[in-house]
């Protein structure tokens, strides 16, 4: 089984400050449950210890399944050495 979840990388709080970043152009400012960010998204698959399979950083505003679909695709031969991997979004782990 592998996890994939994501997480916001915030590089201002404010569109002023987001504009003046070196990450201008490349992020974006977004909702991310509860507040507002300009930055990108990190979004991982790992196994579940916790070891990194692929990672990537997107613009917060796209859907998450389309980001973990670009990954597989991008690395499609990582994936088609373990058939039968099962994917599992967002596990919480308690006191976490």
């Amino acid at each position: 089984m592998w996890i994939t979840d994501s997480t916001p990388v915030p590089c201002g709080m404010s569109r002023p400050t987001v504009q003046r970043s070196n990450m201008a152009g490349r992020a974006d400012y977004c909702a991310s449950h509860s507040r507002f960010f300009g930055g990108l998204r990190l979004c991982l698959v790992c196994t579940p210890t916790g070891m990194p399979i692929l990672w990537a950083l997107a613009n917060p505003k796209l859907d998450e399944r389309e980001v973990l679909a670009a990954m597989l695709e991008v690395d499609a031969e990582l994936v088609a050495r373990r058939e039968g991997i099962m994917l599992r979004q967002g596990l919480r782990l308690e006191g976490v």
